[in-house]
């Protein structure tokens, strides 16, 4: 028999959520079984795999080991991370272009979430032997070619609100992007579809395209290109990147979407996050200093 007693980092989920997290061995089939013969109990009553878990409860579990045992992360090398801010419970990064956000692969690869782990296990604010369903991740995703803020959690609670509030519209995200053309001002409505690693557009509503929205405005011009900003109001896959070149203004060098191909790759950075409306963090708006802003 083992005893689990469940931490805040484990509350508010359910309980085959939280089993499935911290016993990959222990497959949905045999966990729903064992739940149905009271070999799992909660607070040594009988469970219901949906119940909802919560702080200082108890677990029992009349499992064979084999069954039980658990899997420790193992981290990669400390590597560079650039730490754009940081409290108790959020951490925001600047990520490079060209580095993964996360894996795509199951082979080893260096990601921007790797990293994140590495940095908060080395700064104490992380410790993999210790969580038993939690492990802290980035929140969004950026393209590997574009840099710039991601957000992520460093504990489940935040996890959650975070989720909720990205799903919600509530956390403001506004990019610079360069192109050799000036784009169309003002509010785009448009629609996307993914399809494979493309995102295709239509000016109208069809089936199995998704509204995107975002507002651009021009704010410089040099040597025949324009930088503009971009505030995004939908999060579709390569939302910026497919609707620029759909309206025939490109990214410079995002050669996938018709763009001028140039050494450095595409241009397009997150470069300020809004957290006013999301009730997360004392930041309220996390901008990247001007001398770290894309510009032409």
């Amino acid at each position: 028999m083992q005893e689990v007693i469940i931490q805040s980092n484990d509350a508010n989920q359910r309980l085959d959520k939280f089993l499935g997290k911290a016993y990959p061995n222990l497959k949905k089939s045999a966990m729903y079984k064992a739940i149905r013969n009271k070999k799992i109990k909660v607070n040594r009553k009988r469970a219901q795999f949906d119940q909802m878990l919560s702080e200082g409860d108890q677990i029992l579990l009349f499992l064979p080991p084999d069954l039980l045992e658990k899997e420790v992360r193992k981290l990669q090398p400390l590597k560079d991370l650039e730490v754009v801010y940081e409290d108790d419970d959020l951490l925001v990064m600047n990520k490079p272009a060209g580095l993964l956000a996360m894996k795509d692969q199951a082979k080893d690869q260096d990601t921007l979430n790797d990293r994140l782990l590495s940095y908060l296990a080395a700064s104490g604010s992380y410790d993999p032997a210790s969580e038993q369903s939690f492990t802290p991740s980035i929140a969004h995703r950026l393209d590997r070619n574009t840099s710039g803020l991601v957000l992520a959690a460093k504990n489940a609670p935040t996890a959650r609100k975070l989720a909720s509030a990205i799903a919600q519209g509530q956390v403001g995200k506004y990019y610079l992007a360069i192109t050799d053309k000036k784009p169309q001002q003002g509010r785009i409505n448009l629609y996307l579809k993914k399809e494979g690693t493309r995102a295709l557009v239509s000016a109208r509503p069809m089936e199995g395209y998704d509204p995107a929205r975002m507002i651009v405005k021009t704010i410089g011009i040099k040597d025949g290109r324009y930088l503009s900003k971009i505030e995004l109001l939908t999060g579709r896959f390569h939302q910026i990147r497919a609707s620029l070149a759909f309206l025939g203004t490109p990214l410079c060098g995002d050669v996938k979407y018709k763009g001028t191909p140039q050494k450095q790759g595409y241009a397009l950075q997150a470069y300020k996050i809004d957290l006013k409306n999301a009730g997360l963090s004392k930041a309220g708006i996390i901008e990247l200093p001007k001398s770290r802003q894309l510009s032409l």
